[in-house]
This record gives structure tokens, sequence and C-alpha cells, in this order.
């Protein structure tokens, strides 16, 4: 989908965010000739670089406007505390017809995007929902909380929060076992 849709991705200029050491990251990473790789460490220095990941919060990104011809975020934003800053931040740091490429678990038959757990300003987080969930974490064995579950109002979302159009695609390969639910791709276009 990468060369599909950016044909000259190796000379853009390109943020990931949590990336992973297999798949699109190690490609990205070993081929991409502007690329930068953060993770988000709460207790050391915004912009700092920390276990050889820029450190960045994607809700307060210490990035120049206009600095990215792409940001790629795979299953992150199901665990951000505060998406529509997340948004308006990709949108900042994009450069203008630059793209925001993401996936997140959407749930069929859900209309409206659920939050079920906010992070509060004293470090302590509201549960909303009996049973807290949590993902695998590539920087903490303690894993990602979940904060939100997404429906099928995500890219009106999108769009109110940073302007941007949204194309959502959905694979089923058998060949690389892309099958089942969950499979959303969101492509976020900067069009000014």
């Amino acid at each position: 989908m990468l060369s599909e849709s950016f044909a000259a991705w190796r000379r853009m200029s390109i943020h990931e965010s949590s990336p992973s050491d297999r798949g699109i990251s190690r490609k990205l990473s070993r081929q991409c000739t502007d690329y930068i790789a953060t993770q988000f460490f709460p207790e050391m220095r915004l912009g700092s670089i920390v276990s050889g990941f820029r450190n960045e919060n994607l809700e307060a990104q210490t990035f120049d406007d206009q600095r990215f011809d792409l940001v790629i975020t795979l299953d992150v934003m199901e665990h951000v505390n505060q998406p529509e800053s997340v948004l308006k931040e990709v949108a900042r740091t994009l450069k203008p017809g630059g793209a925001y490429v993401f996936t997140v678990p959407t749930y069929k038959g859900k209309t409206d995007s659920e939050r079920r757990a906010l992070y509060k300003p004293d470090g302590s987080i509201d549960h909303l929902v009996p049973e807290p969930e949590y993902h695998g974490n590539p920087i903490s064995d303690s894993g990602s909380l979940v904060t939100f579950h997404y429906g099928y109002d995500l890219p009106e979302r999108i769009y109110s929060w940073s302007a941007m159009d949204v194309e959502v695609r959905r694979f089923h390969d058998h060949h690389f076992g892309i099958i089942g639910d969950f499979t959303e791709v969101y492509i976020c276009r900067k069009l000014t």
C-alpha cells in the first residue's frame, strides 16, 4: 500500500510514531532518506533522544510546522488520551498535500466511538468501563491502555478535528494473512 499510494516515499520526509522492529517500520528506517522514528517516554524531555528514538508526545509535538510529507502510526490511536489534539498536531506538522496514514481497530456495528479511559492531568486514570483493556507495547512490558473503541463516526471526527479529507481502506489478503476484522487503514490528506 505504501508504494501504491506514495510512490516517492523513499525521498519523502516521514515521521513514524511507535514503530516496531519489523515490517514497514524496518523498511522505512532502512530505505527512507528522511525518516524519524519516535516513541513517548513521559518522564523524559520532549524532543530528546531516548533509547535511539526521538521522544515525542503525539498530542503536543516539538516538530516545526509543515515538517513532514507523511506521518504514520500503526495501532496507536486507540491508546491516545486526546485524539483531537493528535489530529491537530499531525495536520500542523504535515506539509500541504501531505498525508497521515494510520491503522486503528474500528468496531463494526458501532456508529459512535466510545471513550474507555481518561488520563487526568494529575496522572491518575479514570476507567470508564468495568474491565480495562491493554495491548502490547514495544517499550513497556505493562502494555498500553486502550482509551477508545472507535466506530464508523471516526472519519467525520477526523475531519472536524483537522480539516483533513479521509479515505478508509479495508484489506483482505490471504497471502499475507490479513483477514478478518480490524483491517482498516485510514489515509488523511492535508489539502492546504
